[in-house]
């Protein structure tokens, strides 16, 4: 059974762009398209758990379609809290992200900055990696085949 990892995005993939109150771009950070293409090379799900604030979802379609973020990420696995109804700080948010996938909890991971939505996703059983790089070593880690 292939995990499914699961990133932020802010300051994770990429930095956002906000003009006028508004996302309006991504400025994807240069080794993400690799680590990413490696991940599914390994036959990793791919998704995103983002607190998006009250982005729609054109919107938000838009920028990582503008990013080239889309084409790299499965789109059932992109959960935004502005389109939920949760955020990152609740482990139903985290919960909802393994159903999407079909997997247990503890065959997912999250990847993010942030020290908070970290120990969130632990408590439902995520693995969890602070930065894309180590990602890669962790899901080779603990989800490699005998």
């Amino acid at each position: 059974m292939r995990p499914a990892v699961f990133f932020d995005i802010g300051d994770t993939l990429a930095t956002a762009v906000v003009e006028g109150g508004h996302l309006s771009g991504l400025e994807v950070y240069p080794f993400v398209p690799e680590v990413l293409a490696r991940l599914r090379d390994d036959d990793a799900a791919l998704g995103l758990i983002s607190n998006t604030g009250n982005e729609t979802a054109a919107t938000l379609t838009k920028v990582l379609d503008d990013a080239g973020l889309s084409e790299l990420v499965d789109a059932e696995l992109c959960l935004f809290s502005s389109i939920e109804g949760m955020d990152k700080s609740q482990p139903a948010f985290f919960k909802l992200a393994a159903q999407r996938a079909s997997l247990p909890t503890a065959r997912c991971v999250y990847v993010g900055e942030n020290a908070e939505e970290r120990k969130t996703a632990a408590s439902v059983g995520f693995h969890v990696s602070p930065h894309p790089l180590h990602a890669l070593h962790l899901v080779a880690a603990e989800f490699a085949v005998p």
